[in-house]
């Protein structure tokens, strides 16, 4: 458990700074997130049946002016290991992400805020006429804190706070762990209705119509349902119906 706990506290430093720009925009995020936790853990379907769950509440959410309402390491990394060394289900792992997603803005705020330190830094590194060693500043310094409020965090919370939760889940009485399955079941709906808003075209209607019926009634899966939605997006395009459609507003 020990060698377990220090990957994911790695996993959490890299996913809760910017360790490479690119591995931030394809990594950081709940899903994939889920699944890394899921490896190390030994167990990645269900990693990433947690991150897939969690991804759902936050997909309608929208970061403006670079603040986002949530943490994406907290409720992505250390809730999915939460949830999986409890043995809780997706449900109950999504009441935990909402949780720490929202204590991890203090890590995430308390980081672009110690940052601004690191760049003077640089600034009063650059004018003394070397540049040799910037790379201190704009690379490892940031890094080394991020493994101070998110590495170290994910460690003890994995290697310390699991089992403590799960006793304390044990002990809950059956209608509040039974509530905090609804709950969790519900927010990715919540989730998912905010994205259908932001995205919102009357003339698209029909397919969300379509999407409805093919999950809720046919019962298809999400192979059989993106093969039709890509289907459906193909006749769009190929007969011309983006033209005919785009001078509308709604």
């Amino acid at each position: 458990m020990l060698t377990q706990s220090i990957l994911i506290g790695l996993i959490a430093s890299m996913c809760g700074g910017v360790f490479l720009e690119l591995y931030v925009w394809v990594f950081r995020n709940p899903i994939v997130e889920g699944l890394l936790v899921g490896i190390i853990l030994g167990d990645p379907m269900k990693g990433a049946l947690i991150g897939a769950t969690i991804q759902l509440i936050y997909m309608g959410q929208i970061t403006v002016g670079g603040i986002s309402s949530f943490d994406k390491c907290y409720a992505g990394v250390i809730a999915t290991a939460v949830t999986m060394l409890s043995h809780q289900s997706p449900e109950v792992g999504v009441t935990i992400a909402v949780t720490l997603g929202t204590i991890g803005l203090l890590a995430s705020n308390a980081t672009m805020t110690v940052n601004v330190a690191f760049v003077h830094m640089a600034d009063k590194y650059i004018e003394s006429g070397k540049t040799k060693n910037l790379w201190i500043y704009n690379w490892l310094l940031p890094n080394l804190f991020c493994v101070l409020v998110y590495g170290i965090p994910a460690f003890i919370v994995c290697y310390f706070g699991a089992s403590g939760f799960e006793n304390f889940m044990n002990a809950m009485p059956s209608q509040i762990s039974t509530a905090m399955t609804v709950i969790g079941s519900v927010l990715p709906a919540l989730g998912i209705g905010m994205m259908f808003k932001a995205v919102y075209k009357k003339k698209f209607f029909a397919f969300a119509i379509l999407g409805f019926v093919l999950v809720a009634y046919l019962h298809l899966d999400i192979i059989a349902c993106t093969l039709v939605g890509a289907a459906a997006a193909l006749l769009y395009w190929t007969l011309g119906l983006d033209k005919l459609t785009g001078g509308e507003t709604e």
